[in-house]
């Protein structure tokens, strides 16, 4: 590409650039309230001259007119201003731009010298760096230059500072030619989608919007959270999605809490575990399930490589496993090291099969999911707020700058996709009156059981 729009770039008079959007708003209504004068109250200032004992209030009603007039269209400027910085949209992007011009000044990131005039001395700019201001839907992406200046090393070490002044997450930084450029995501809780709007889009899943899990590409996902944090939303929302592509589910709940209800709707009869001994048989069963995949897509494969399930239109396979940790508490030695097998197989074999793993738990720890299986999650989400060594036992060692959104802020958290940095996130809203159970039978074209005493249980 021979031109590249880099954005609009920031200039010497963007520190006042608010103030002189508010004066070209103002100035319509001075020119009304200044013909208003001239046609109104002038002719009378004129007769009160020629009369000399004309009374002063001739001009009270038109002095009210014209300072009410004044004052409403400052209160009226005022309001739209607000009104704009409150929904993201025109005067909180110009406050963005004076935003980092003020940062070039305060922070003495330009170059200038002392001239003299007139018997006066006054600092020139010789040097003001060329930065662009560039808006992408809920993107902000912020480009400094690498022009070998003086200040190249701070601009290629601002991440942290733009993430704290724009209150955003930067999700990628990475080189262009003579301009580092960071992408921040801004105003997170916008881009967010309910659950009826997730929708493959290329055999990818939308999470947020403009954020994608190519799952057949970084397969599986790991769900972190305690308690109340929206980690259970968060994978019954993917299964509604893999179940929309017209996957197979096999649910594991230990702990029998949210997801055993699915076992009222027929399709899922049958495919939901909740004891030791049904979850152990689960994972074995699609474990070799896999293996007999395995040896068909050898077959069809013919040798040719690069092929995936989806060539072979072979049905997608889902794993879903929550309170992961309750489980193994309770196993013998044997028994949890032949599931981590189990598990580790279709970890690392799965995606070209299309056997996948959506696996819940309240804290990743290595002694039940070893750090290098931990990294072949494709997604990665710590929901609610995590300790320090919460956030490395889940996205290993970064420099991320983690933010707490509180309690009053519900289904945030971070998340890694497989591409780019780790990002705020905000899971998949749940609206209010939605029921997993009812929607997902709505899927199958089926009515979930009344209760639970009529539902066969997996076999044991």
């Amino acid at each position: 590409m021979l031109f590249k729009n880099k954005g609009i770039r920031i200039r010497k008079f963007h520190k006042y650039i608010e103030r002189v959007y508010y004066t070209v708003m103002l100035m319509p209504f001075l020119l009304g309230i200044s013909f208003y004068v001239y046609k109104q109250v002038l002719p009378i200032v004129s007769e009160m001259n020629k009369a000399e004992n004309m009374s002063f209030m001739y001009l009270l009603i038109p002095g009210i007119i014209t300072t009410a007039s004044l004052i409403t269209s400052c209160v009226f400027i005022s309001f739209v201003r607000h009104y704009s910085k409150s929904n993201g949209t025109f005067f909180t992007w110009v406050e963005q731009r004076q935003l980092l011009a003020r940062m070039i000044f305060h922070s003495k990131l330009y170059v200038s010298k002392t001239v003299k005039r007139n018997n006066r001395t006054k600092e020139k700019i010789v040097y003001f760096p060329k930065v662009y201001y560039q808006r992408k839907g809920g993107y902000l992406i912020l480009r400094f230059p690498t022009d070998l200046q003086k200040f190249q090393d701070k601009f290629t070490k601002m991440r942290e500072d733009l993430e704290k002044a724009f209150y955003a997450d930067c999700i990628s930084m990475k080189y262009e030619k003579r301009f580092v450029a960071y992408t921040l995501i801004y105003d997170v809780a916008r881009t967010r989608k309910t659950v009826t709007e997730l929708e493959p889009k290329r055999h990818r899943l939308e999470l947020m919007q403009d954020v994608y899990w190519d799952f057949n590409k970084v397969p599986h996902a790991l769900i972190s959270g305690d308690t109340g944090s929206g980690k259970t939303y968060l994978i019954e929302s993917l299964m509604y999605f893999f179940i929309k592509i017209k996957a197979e589910i096999k649910v594991c709940d230990p702990k029998m809490s949210d997801l055993v209800f699915l076992e009222v709707i027929p399709s899922l009869n049958g495919k939901v575990y909740s004891t030791s001994g049904q979850i152990c048989m689960c994972v074995r069963q699609f474990h070799e399930g896999m293996k007999q995949r395995q040896q068909e897509f050898m077959k069809l494969s013919y040798g040719k490589t690069g092929n995936t399930y989806l060539d072979f239109e072979m049905q997608p396979q889902v794993l879903v496993f929550d309170e992961y940790v309750a489980l193994l508490s309770s196993l013998d030695k044997d028994t949890e090291k032949e599931l981590l097998g189990h598990l580790r197989q279709i970890i690392l074999l799965g995606r070209q099969l299309g056997y996948f793993v959506i696996l819940g738990m309240q804290r990743p720890d290595a002694q039940y999911l070893p750090g290098d299986l931990r990294d072949q999650f494709g997604l990665r989400v710590a929901m609610g707020s995590m300790s320090p060594v919460g956030y490395r036992m889940m996205f290993g060692e970064n420099d991320k700058v983690f933010k707490d959104y509180g309690k009053e802020s519900k289904g945030w958290g971070y998340a890694k996709t497989g591409v780019g940095d780790i990002q705020t996130f905000y899971a998949p809203f749940v609206e209010r009156g939605f029921n997993f159970v009812d929607e997902i039978a709505q899927l199958f074209d089926e009515k979930p059981a009344t209760s639970m005493d009529g539902v066969r249980q997996a076999e044991p």
